[in-house]
């Protein structure tokens, strides 16, 4: 989904994808808390996207 809110109250896990690419996956609360990736954060956080 492209809406922030609704992944993280409804799914265990998550994973970006960019350009087909799979960027990051792991559990929801770590990747929007404490993301691996650059780009993961960025676009969480609304820097891009």
């Amino acid at each position: 989904t492209h809406n922030m809110q609704q992944a993280g109250r409804c799914s265990d896990y998550t994973a970006f994808l960019y350009l087909g690419r799979l960027i990051e996956f792991g559990s929801t609360t770590k990747i929007f808390t404490n993301p691996s990736e650059r780009q993961t954060e960025d676009y969480i956080t609304g820097r891009f996207g």
